[in-house]
């Protein structure tokens, strides 16, 4: 009963997640610095008071117990504070290195946004929203053109130009090779639609600076919707298949779940344009 409870107020009391900066170390190793001087104190107190009633001690008591009680109190602060510092430093240094490591297991190492995981995660914990699959286009022919240094090039200034776009409350994230995933929050589905298309006309007409070359590049797009019954594989599966359709349909073009029961044939006259998925300048 009692180790729970020393466990319970040591618990309450310092809180790893509490000292990810100086200002709560200091009042910490300050609070406990004064609890362990006076229980110090104390105990000095008590030990003089037995001396001196087996006439042990030659001053008298009152002395003894001011020149006791303040060396208690100097030696133990300074002690405590010294120990309690050492250990904030290295708290503080735990806790930086556990949010640096989490920060880096959340992202893509090449284009810094997101990576599979942490999106997945996070769209878990959304009820309502809309998930836009994207990906580039003939992304193949630029690696066996030009290489895959210029492959990267292109897939950091896609992920730039959609994390630009985009912007929060929206998650931006790479979730394969040349694949990337978009969350919209809080956002009506005119605007998402609006701003899917935007994002798809802004690489289209961006020229991208890639190992000497200048290349062109589009991508296609899948929109669905997030809903509370829907798990990431369903939400998925339905953004998936309607990529799939703007991929058939010729490339550079949003399409959207709402709109797959009305789409008869994907290689029909009526969503047939023309292929713009890449040119070199």
């Amino acid at each position: 009963m009692l180790k729970k409870q020393i466990e319970a107020w040591v618990i309450r009391d310092i809180g790893l997640t509490e000292f990810d900066n100086w200002d709560p170390v200091m009042r910490f190793a300050t609070r406990l610095s004064i609890r362990t001087s006076i229980i110090a104190c104390t105990m000095v107190a008590l030990i003089l008071v037995v001396l001196h009633a087996l006439g042990v001690l030659l001053n008298p008591l009152l002395r003894d117990l001011a020149i006791g009680c303040g060396i208690a109190f100097i030696v133990s602060f300074a002690l405590t504070m010294l120990c309690s510092l050492y250990m904030g430093y290295a708290v503080i240094h735990l806790a930086r290195t556990r949010l640096e490591f989490r920060q880096m297991s959340r992202t893509d190492m090449l284009s810094g946004l997101l990576n599979r995981r942490a999106f997945i995660d996070d769209l878990s914990q959304v009820e309502r929203g809309y998930l836009l699959i994207i990906d580039i286009d003939r992304f193949k022919q630029v690696n066996d053109r030009y290489g895959h240094l210029a492959g990267d090039d292109v897939i950091v200034s896609v992920a730039e130009m959609l994390k630009e776009t985009a912007g929060p409350p929206h998650l931006v994230a790479r979730i394969g090779g040349e694949e990337f995933a978009i969350l919209f929050r809080d956002t009506d589905f005119a605007e998402v639609v609006s701003l899917a298309e935007k994002l798809r006309r802004t690489i289209a007409n961006r020229q991208i600076e890639a190992v000497h070359h200048t290349i062109t590049v589009t991508v296609s797009g899948g929109l669905a919707d997030i809903t509370p019954i829907r798990d990431f594989s369903a939400v998925y599966a339905a953004a998936d298949r309607a990529l799939y359709i703007a991929k058939s349909a010729g490339r550079n073009r949003i399409v959207l779940e709402r709109d797959l029961p009305r789409t008869a044939h994907i290689d029909s006259p009526a969503i047939d344009l023309p292929d713009a998925a890449l040119s070199v300048a």
